[in-house]
This record gives C-alpha cells, structure tokens and sequence, in this order.
C-alpha cells in the first residue's frame, strides 16, 4: 500500500511516463477521485485521465503497483466533447471529474474552457435527455426491490435499494445540471444541495440506505419513487407510458 504522499509522487511518474512515451497523444495528463481531492488514505485507487488527441489508439488499463490498484483512462478529447455538449448521461460524471482533476500535464486552460461547454448547454437538452432515459431508470431497480419481497429476498433488497438511490442521484443530475464529486453515501448529501428533489429527499434517503428491514425498505423507496415522479410532472418532464402496442415508435 501507498501512503497519501507516495501516491501523488507516482501519478506524477506514471504523467511523465505516458507523456515521454506517447507524445502526441496526450492533450492532458491529469489524476482525480480522492487523490485529487487529498481525501486518500493508504487504501485509496489511483485514478489518472489522460485526454488525448482523436486519432490516438491508447485505450483504458488497470495495474497494480505494490498493492495499490491504478486506473488509467484514456478518453478521446471529441468523445469528451461530445458527452459535455450532448449532453449524454455521462456528462455528470466527466463534469465532476473536470471540476475536480489535478492537472500534470498540459495546459489547465483547457479544462476549464470544457466545464465552459458543460455549462453551457442549453436547459432543454437536459429536459430532452431525462425524457428519453427516465424509462430505463430507477422504475427497473425499484421493480427489482418489490419482486425482492415478494420472494422474500432479504439479501438482495438492500442492494436493489442502492441502485434505486444511485440512478435516482443521475436523474437529479440531469435535472438540475449538476453534479455530484464523491461516491457511495456521499453523493446523497452532495445532491441534497440540488434546488430541485423530491419531497423528503435528505430524510428518506438516509433511512433507506442504513435500513435493514425488507418492509421498510419497500416502504421507503416507494414514497422516493412516487415523491421523483412528482416532482417531474410540476417540472413538466414528460414520460410516456403506453398503453397500446401501436403507439409504440420503432
């Protein structure tokens, strides 16, 4: 394991490494998560972004190095583009890893001209894409928990639970174009800053992540559920759900 001080030594390192190897691939050599932020402890990954010019053939890896796991992601900048000005359901992510990356190399303008054209999107895009994606989230992981208790299920309920959490967090994203910079219980409390949550957002979110009890748990992330599409509908976001096969648009 590395300690917090060995760890960003060796994103340096492995910066120059890539960098002296590939020259010109690389537009930026950067590294995130919670080395970024001085939050690791000698159990933290390393995470390093590298993005690179748009015919460049490097790809993603993972490595150990004494014991520690390293991830070295590799992202087209036209990729990175399109995902901020698309928007896709990526752009969360890539827009709180932008706002919170340790540059090595290259030149720190860049990143900020990209959270310029995150931020720049306009407000119907982002209605358009939760349109569009808000069927294939949340209703799957929140069927998923109900089916838990009818069958019983106390072992995987509590995870079914998490993912409602998890892309609920992503829907809220899109919503309020922002973004959340931690993982896990964290991402919660980030999102509960968001203007715009269902009813009892903070609360029931809290209890549903510590509970252990199959009926709580259906309970709770039925009130989420119903306080999300709510919340919604009073924003005007519109999800059709068909009744008729021949309604349907293939």
């Amino acid at each position: 394991m590395l300690a917090p001080r060995e760890r960003k030594a060796l994103a340096v390192k492995i910066c120059d490494k890539v960098v002296s190897v590939h020259p010109k691939d690389i537009i930026i050599g950067a590294v995130y998560g919670s080395t970024a932020s001085g939050r690791d402890t000698e159990w933290s990954d390393l995470e390093m972004l590298f993005i690179v010019n748009d015919d460049s053939k490097l790809k993603k890896f993972e490595l150990l190095f004494k014991g520690t796991a390293i991830g070295l992601t590799f992202l087209k900048k036209r990729e990175l583009e399109s995902h901020l000005k698309g928007p896709t359901l990526q752009w969360p992510f890539y827009m709180g890893v932008l706002n919170v990356v340790k540059v090595l190399h290259g030149d720190k303008r860049l990143v900020k001209g990209w959270l310029k054209l995150g931020s720049s999107v306009p407000e119907v895009k982002f209605r358009r894409l939760l349109e569009r994606n808000a069927p294939g989230l949340i209703v799957e992981s929140h069927g998923r928990v109900h089916s838990c208790q009818l069958r019983g299920n106390k072992e995987d309920i509590g995870c079914a639970a998490i993912e409602v959490l998890f892309e609920m967090t992503l829907a809220l994203c899109i919503l309020n174009r922002r973004w959340v910079t931690h993982d896990y219980y964290q991402m919660f409390v980030d999102a509960s800053s968001f203007p715009k949550l269902p009813d009892g957002y903070k609360r029931i979110t809290t209890r549903l992540w510590n509970s252990r009890d199959i009926d709580e748990i259906v309970r709770l992330s039925d009130e989420l559920v119903a306080n999300y599409w709510r919340l919604l509908k009073s924003e005007g976001i519109k999800v059709k759900d068909h009744q008729n096969v021949d309604d349907i648009e293939v």
